[in-house]
């Protein structure tokens, strides 16, 4: 053999070999990200039920009509009630109210005021064990006023020391005070929309 076919039959196992090692380092480097997988399960949906609408009765010009939002009510007269069923423990209620500055009848208004605790009342019960009306739950006078805006809402306070099977029920009265001014007054029916929503919260 030559010194040049020594050297090539020296060199040759040795090239291949320093190959294989680096191609060894780049498979073995390696990098890794983690993500999560998540999902949100939505609440059962809430029931919705108007149990009646708020009447200031039959009025005339200056009358000044106060409606508590629970008995007892003058003759004639009662409060708005809602009723929403299905509520779960697990879940964060809130609640909020769209009220009117006024009752009209086309171009007539009749102002109205919905300031103050007595105007307001919250009957929470547990439609499982118990019936309507016994708020073994909750039951809190609010004033319909303080609920108007986004982050203001009326808490419904459910337990958590009860099974997950229970299920819950908000009874929602709103009353308010009619001022009606004195003079000529158009004969008619006044009315405006009072809306209750509400809403999850988590």
């Amino acid at each position: 053999m030559t010194l040049r076919g020594a050297l090539t039959a020296l060199l040759i196992p040795a090239l291949l070999a320093s190959g294989g090692a680096a191609r060894a380092a780049a498979q073995g480097t390696t990098w890794r990200a983690n993500v999560n997988a998540s999902v949100k399960v939505a609440p059962p949906p809430v029931l919705l039920e108007t149990t009646r609408d708020l009447y200031f009765g039959s009025v005339g010009p200056g009358s000044d009509v106060a409606v508590p939002a629970r008995p007892p009510y003058t003759a004639g007269t009662w409060s708005a009630g809602v009723r929403f069923s299905n509520l779960r423990k697990t879940v964060k209620y809130g609640i909020r109210l769209t009220l009117p500055a006024n009752l009209t009848n086309g171009t007539t208004n009749l102002p109205v005021s919905w300031n103050g605790v007595e105007y307001g009342w919250m009957c929470v019960w547990n439609a499982t064990t118990s019936t309507p009306a016994t708020c073994d739950v909750q039951q809190v006078a609010y004033n319909p006023a303080s609920h108007t805006a986004a982050g203001s809402e009326l808490m419904v306070d459910l337990p958590n020391n009860t099974p997950q099977n229970n299920v819950f029920s908000a009874d929602v009265y709103v009353g308010g005070r009619l001022t009606v001014p004195g003079g000529s007054l158009a004969p008619g029916l006044y009315s405006a929309p009072l809306t209750v929503t509400i809403s999850v919260l988590n």
